[in-house]
């Protein structure tokens, strides 16, 4: 059966450019900067060998990153490294390393970092829980024996500062493409009690007091650290792996679907009472006897003989790996698309790295539907970790060392999710999961550009702005790039001959989302046609500040101007 081709509108103001020859692969390089380390921590450096890490880590950012001032200044760069110098004499040691790490997350992306979780040099415990944050908060997702009856309390605050502040706080020293980072990372790092005191979140480095609720009643209880917990996988999200005899807060004997096999990174299992072919990739890599080309072919040929109303992309898990061994997976994924075959692509805060071209590929080539939550990987971003040692604590540093630009000039924050899915702690305790329900009882929505033509049928200017609030407010539609959606669509509904319904349109994307280029200047394209010059000019002018080079501005503003007094 042949295979259904995305429809992509054009769109005179918004251009949009998408080429694959730029892609680099995206896996982490290591190096190792002196053969004469201890596979162990170490603990007593001097003032002197901690300034000479810091120097080196420095150095070593400045002469690898691809692009090290992207997002912070040299001398914003040059003054942090030189404050944590200057008070090394006087902290601790857990204190120096956090302070390098907030350094490495002030570079801007995620794959520049100091990261304790892949590294058990760092020499961090962590408390005897798992924590995890939810969509109605941070809750503890597993605790050990001793501890079991923490197994489902609520997080409120972290020695008396509110779950908020604390969490705001973690966030600093996050290495970040996006805010989903934070969300993966901030309860590993809330586990750790060397990052709780530096951050003043603990007046010691050995426990953690949390506000706990649970069953309606609060209680502060002190929890001293455990043990220092194994790296995680190379390029797999383990935030869902309970240790051994662990008490879990799920109920269910079964994990879900997506969590019952976290390290088998090539999963395939038919769902034939739903009509559904479910998959799941968990590292974009080979396992042993099966290439990543073959299991898409694997995938293809299983389609094929049963052909299934869906096939499952489950990338939930998939932090990453080795982005050139993709395109013959992509491929047979491409194949096993059809009329009545439908990809439906879960994605998650743990889909990182390598991931993104996967999801961009799919998106650019596919009919896919995204469904879940985004990723924490940018469509074009700095990768590719080189990753050193530093000379005396043998702590590894990660620096970006290549430019991927997957998605032409896009400056997504995330590859949008066209369903977004919420995960709560109730979810979690009763084995639910909603992303994968919502995959396989998935039917098509009409977009925002249709509602929004009927609305103007059949009430004008207030049934359009109506329609529009409804679909802004929906939960579904929150991880949209909804300052370009709606820019589209109002573009769209100029076209279909409702000029006034469609500048009303684009005033509230340019209002709602005023940092979106595509918003700016959709709304300065229709003041033009709508004859509007004031309000052209307003929003060509901010669009220009948001994209100096946009032509499509520079046009707009000659013409709105006027000739040269």
């Amino acid at each position: 059966m042949p295979r259904a081709v995305r429809a992509t509108p054009r769109f005179s103001a918004i251009a949009t450019a998408i080429s694959l020859s730029l892609i680099a692969p995206a896996f982490a390089i290591a190096q190792t900067a002196s053969t004469n380390q201890t596979s162990g921590p170490v603990y007593d450096l001097s003032a002197d060998q901690w300034r000479a890490d810091l120097r080196f880590m420095s150095e070593e950012m400045q002469r690898r990153h691809k692009n090290l001032y992207h997002t912070v200044s040299p001398a914003k760069f040059a003054a942090a490294v030189a404050d944590l110098e200057a008070r090394i004499p006087t902290l601790q040691r857990n204190e120096i390393i956090v302070g390098m790490m907030r350094i490495a997350a002030m570079i801007g992306d995620g794959h520049t970092r100091v990261d304790p979780r892949k590294d058990t040099r760092f020499g961090f415990p962590s408390l005897p829980l798992k924590l995890y944050l939810f969509e109605d908060g941070l809750f503890v997702r597993a605790a050990a024996p001793q501890y079991a009856s923490l197994a489902g309390s609520r997080i409120e605050a972290v020695n008396g500062v509110p779950i908020e502040e604390a969490l705001s706080r973690v966030s600093e020293i996050i290495s970040q493409d996006n805010e989903m980072a934070v969300k993966l990372l901030a309860p590993v790092y809330l586990d750790m009690p060397d990052i709780l005191h530096a951050l003043k979140l603990s007046p010691s480095s050995k426990s953690a007091t949390f506000t706990l609720s649970k069953g309606g009643r609060k209680s502060a209880v002190t929890v001293p650290a455990g043990g220092i917990d194994p790296p995680w996988p190379p390029d797999t999200d383990a935030s869902f792996i309970t240790p051994q005899g662990w008490v879990d807060a799920r109920q269910t004997p079964q994990p879900p679907l997506w969590l019952q096999a976290p390290l088998d990174y090539h999963r395939m299992i038919p769902l034939p009472d739903r009509k559904a072919l479910y998959t799941q990739l968990n590292m974009v890599t080979g396992v042993q006897g099966e290439s990543l080309a073959d299991f898409g072919t694997r995938i293809r040929r299983q389609a094929d003989s049963t052909n299934p109303r869906a096939i499952i992309v489950d990338l939930r898990l998939n932090y990453g790996g080795n982005m050139d061994l993709r395109s013959g997976y992509i491929r047979d994924l491409i194949k096993a698309e059809d009329d009545d075959t439908r990809l439906l692509v879960l994605t998650a805060r743990g889909s990182f790295s390598a991931t993104e071209g996967i999801l961009v590929d799919l998106n650019r080539l596919t009919n896919a539907v995204f469904i879940g939550e985004p990723a924490s990987s940018k469509p074009n971003s700095y990768g590719d970790g080189y990753r050193t040692r530093l000379p005396n604590s043998g702590i590894s540093v990660q620096t970006s060392i290549y430019w991927n630009q997957l998605a032409g000039q896009s400056k997504a924050q995330w590859t949008g999710v066209d369903v977004a899915v919420p995960y709560t702690f109730a979810d979690y305790s009763s084995g639910k999961d909603p992303a994968l329900e919502a995959a396989l009882a998935y039917t098509p929505r009409p977009p925002l550009h249709e509602r929004l033509t009927q609305a103007a049928k059949a009430g004008g200017v207030r049934a359009v702005r109506d329609t529009l609030s409804v679909f802004q407010s929906d939960v579904a539609n929150r991880y949209l790039n909804l300052g370009t959606v709606v820019a589209q669509s109002a573009e769209l509904l100029y076209n279909a001959k409702y000029p006034e319904e469609a500048f009303a349109v684009a005033e509230i994307a340019a209002r709602d989302y005023p940092n979106s280029t595509d918003a700016n200047i959709v709304l300065a394209y229709l003041a033009e046609l709508t004859k509007r010059p004031e309000v052209a000019l307003r929003a060509v002018k901010k669009t220009l500040e948001l994209d100096p080079s946009n032509r499509t501005a520079r046009d707009i503003l000659a013409r709105v101007s006027g000739p040269p007094k």
